[in-house]
């Protein structure tokens, strides 16, 4: 069996794989626990209501998921697209210096047949 760790969950596209379902879960409950801890803050820190943060959370929560859910499916959509791209050019580069990835996208550039005018 695997180890996987957190940054592995959190950065699918450095083991080359893309945004998973285990990624969005990861991703939702983190907007849920940073949406109760600003509301906690707020009431229950600054303004001194903690029995107010206890009393509206059977509204705070359904709103707090589903503004998660809807933040993590849009986050999802754009991840596996961006994971697909980053995993691309990290194929193309395939190596660790940075002068070989310019050659290979030198190598790439074609070279016109003719030199252009200047001016």
């Amino acid at each position: 069996m695997v180890a996987v760790s957190l940054g592995d969950i959190a950065f699918p596209y450095r083991a080359k794989r893309s945004f998973g379902i285990v990624s969005f879960c990861f991703v939702f409950l983190l907007l849920i626990l940073d949406a109760e801890v600003v509301v906690f803050i707020g009431l229950g820190i600054i303004a001194h209501r903690v029995d107010l943060f206890l009393e509206l959370q059977p509204d705070l929560l359904p709103a707090a998921a589903l503004v998660s859910l809807v933040a993590s499916a849009v986050f999802a959509w754009r991840a596996r697209a961006w994971s697909k791209a980053r995993i691309a050019g990290l194929r193309d580069w395939g190596g660790a210096a940075t002068t070989s990835y310019a050659e290979k996208i030198a190598a790439r550039r074609t070279t016109p047949s003719e030199p252009r005018p200047q001016g």
